[in-house]
């Protein structure tokens, strides 16, 4: 972590997932990538997102950009405690240097040839399909309060991860999913595939 400032709470916004807010800061808190906490043992070593866990009814946390994405085991779990969240997070959160979770840093879209995709080894077209979704998916998700990772490329099937409030979103299973599958078939091949890895198959 860089320093020890302080955020403030400027705007509590909904998500399309009822389980999820997200809670907009006055500065950056992470300039390139996110990080994602999927359970409380991942949170165990970070102290902001130890302190968040600790309520025990948080189901995921993905911090991005200027703000932090909350999702509850479910949304009756909201009553009551925007106020808790806003002061734990004005308390406790600060800085990252970087995201740390392998998104890519720069585009590598200007070296290689998309009509040779097919012939590329699977992790050059893993690193092909993160910065299409560094350009076209991660901007709209993150209005939403969420992520998305690409975990692997096996031939043409994607195995991408949601993060934060698109982790457990009915809306994730189908028209964002299609939406996305769809931009990558257009552009960069017309078999492409996309599928969702969760957490147990890590």
């Amino acid at each position: 972590m860089a320093q020890t400032k302080k955020f403030n709470v400027i705007a509590t916004e909904p998500t399309p997932n009822s389980s999820a807010f997200k809670f907009v800061v006055d500065s950056v808190i992470i300039k390139d990538g996110s990080r994602a906490f999927n359970n409380a043992e991942e949170a165990e070593s970070d102290p902001f997102a130890k302190e968040i866990f600790d309520f025990g009814i948080v189901d995921f946390l993905y911090i991005k950009d200027r703000f932090v994405s909350i999702t509850l085991l479910s949304p009756d779990e909201w009553e009551d405690m925007f106020d808790p969240f806003i002061q734990t997070i004005e308390e406790h959160l600060v800085p990252y240097e970087d995201g740390g979770n392998g998104e890519a840093e720069k585009s590598i879209l200007d070296d290689v040839d998309l009509e040779k995709f097919m012939d590329y080894d699977d992790e050059t077209k893993r690193e092909i399909i993160d910065a299409f979704m560094d350009e076209g998916v991660r901007p709209a998700l993150a209005q939403d309060g969420g992520g998305i990772l690409v975990k692997d490329v096996e031939g043409d099937v994607v195995f991408i991860q949601y993060q934060g409030a698109c982790g457990s979103c009915s809306k994730s299973q189908s028209s964002t999913l299609s939406a996305m599958q769809n931009i990558l078939q257009r552009s960069v091949h017309p078999d492409l595939r996309v599928v969702v890895r969760g957490f147990d198959d890590l």
